[in-house]
């Protein structure tokens, strides 16, 4: 498997991003019964489910270019598990429009409620795999940079702990936070283009664990 420039898993970081950026400004606003009305729920929240996916896809093929022995390696499991966590809850979340009326009308809300409870636990657990993989591997030289590193860190944190401020503690300004993904798509973007370390084929690093 190829480290080049062109390899596959690059154009899919790079997918991902526009994916991400393409549906993340698209969120309406309003109070929950407001947003779950407005047509633009659907679309905004499929186009990220549509990043994270590819995400996902694109970690795994990554992942197969990566030395087993190296730390980067590690995260990009971690990351992997995690990414899939946070797309099975951006599908709930994409799906919770089937609760508005019920939302309204006061009844049961019960894809609302596990996408509510999902996202208190995923959103954290996405940024912790992201955190983990962005620091390793700029470390590593094996994804991103030094120079760049600080874009992923601060979009996941921030996408992170938005949830949980905003569904578990009620923080008036926790929904400003959840725009920082943007960061983290920039981050993809400009990780999909950055060089990384050389690994020879044929070489003991050049053999990474299949995915």
């Amino acid at each position: 498997m190829t480290s080049s420039r062109f390899a596959l898993w690059r154009l899919l970081l790079v997918v991902a991003a526009i994916l991400l950026a393409a549906g993340g400004p698209q969120h309406p606003r309003g109070t929950m019964a407001e947003m779950l009305h407005d047509s633009k729920w659907i679309p905004a929240h499929a186009l990220m489910l549509a990043g994270f996916v590819v995400l996902v896809i694109a970690l795994r093929m990554y992942r197969r270019t990566i030395p087993a022995s190296t730390r980067t390696q590690k995260w990009v499991r971690i990351a992997l598990f995690c990414t899939a966590v946070q797309a099975l809850e951006m599908a709930l979340h994409t799906a919770a429009t089937v609760d508005r009326d019920a939302l309204v009308a006061g009844g049961a809300t019960p894809v609302l409620t596990l996408h509510l409870s999902l996202s208190v636990v995923a959103y954290p657990l996405f940024a912790l795999g992201m955190i983990g993989l962005i620091v390793s591997g700029a470390q590593e030289r094996r994804l991103g940079s030094r120079w760049i590193a600080w874009l992923g860190i601060a979009g996941a944190l921030g996408h992170g702990v938005a949830a949980p401020l905003t569904i578990l503690f009620q923080v008036s300004w926790a929904p400003l936070l959840f725009p920082a993904l943007m960061l983290l798509a920039l981050w993809l973007l400009l990780a999909g283009f950055w060089p990384v370390h050389p690994m020879p084929i044929g070489s003991s690093e050049a053999h990474g664990s299949a995915a």
